[in-house]
């Protein structure tokens, strides 16, 4: 998969004077360079932020399945959506639902993208760090369990982890 400098971000953990130093050789590698303080904090930005994106992205592939399933147009019921409170990334700029974006894996039949198993690896990751701190994840266990579930299956788990939709779709409730 090729990774593109517009949409890649780096979280960087550690002394702030050596970011200072290297921050120029990470600006041509991404569009958003962000110190996060501490060493190791880079990894805590990143576990948190792939928690969210899972749990966003089981919410709105449950959600898109049901109304398709009520008879709702793809395209129509993610316009609304994506102007209306239930607006995120996973519905507004990486739409699960195949025929609803260009570009984006679910139109690629959820070829490249991040892969399931590696979402799969961070919410693991995530929930030691949350048995680590004592900070309780309900959603976040929630949604490890849903990607293992998924990932158990040889036909989801090589793709995109926005092929959450297309196995939620395949079940038949």
């Amino acid at each position: 998969a090729v990774v593109s400098t517009q949409s890649t971000g780096f979280m960087v953990g550690g002394d702030e004077a050596r970011f200072s130093e290297v921050k120029s050789c990470l600006d041509h590698m991404g569009a958003a360079i962000i110190h996060c303080g501490d060493n190791g904090n880079g990894l805590v930005v990143k576990l948190c932020n792939n928690m969210m994106l899972a749990i966003s992205m089981i919410g709105a592939s449950e959600t898109l399945n049901m109304g398709i399933r009520m008879g709702m147009d793809r395209k129509l019921l993610s316009e609304i959506m994506s102007k209306s409170t239930a607006r995120c990334w996973s519905i507004d700029t990486y739409n699960p639902v195949p025929g609803v974006l260009e570009g984006v894996p679910a139109s690629r039949e959820y070829q490249g993208g991040f892969g399931a198993t590696l979402m799969l690896k961070d919410l693991g990751l995530a929930e030691s760090m949350a048995t680590a701190s004592q900070s309780p994840i309900q959603l976040g266990a929630i949604a490890k369990q849903t990607y293992e579930t998924l990932c158990k299956d040889e036909e989801y788990a090589p793709k995109d982890f926005g092929v959450m939709f297309k196995y939620l779709q395949d079940q038949d409730s």
